[in-house]
């Protein structure tokens, strides 16, 4: 269900981006008894980067059937406001605070939508 939904929402955000327009999907999986932590650092992340310049959209996901499992959706206006993103202290701190909690790796994959 989880890819499907993932699918969905990946083709909704390519058919409403710009060319210019750059994309990250990131996929942070945690250990169920971090679920909670993980959650509230996630909505803390996602209005922190809202105020961000450059940014188009942010949305975050909790899948269904594995609640500990969370994507990351963004949409920046070019990498370059994305690699500005990359180095803010917000998102710096979020790191720090997610690295400890995660059960595999952060799963970041940048992109572009297909024309």
């Amino acid at each position: 269900m989880f890819k499907h939904v993932r699918v969905l929402l990946a083709v909704a955000l390519v058919a409403a981006a710009q060319p210019a327009q750059y994309y990250v999907v990131a996929h942070v999986d945690v250990p169920p008894p971090n679920t909670a932590k993980t959650v509230a650092l996630l909505k803390q992340f996602a209005s922190d980067t809202r105020k961000q310049p450059g940014l188009v959209r942010i949305e975050v996901q909790q899948e269904e059937a594995l609640p500990n499992h969370f994507a990351i959706i963004s949409v920046w206006t070019d990498k370059a406001a994305f690699e500005t993103h990359q180095g803010a202290a917000t998102t710096k701190h979020f790191r720090e605070e997610l690295f400890p909690m995660l059960g595999a790796p952060l799963d970041q994959r940048p992109g572009h939508p297909l024309e």
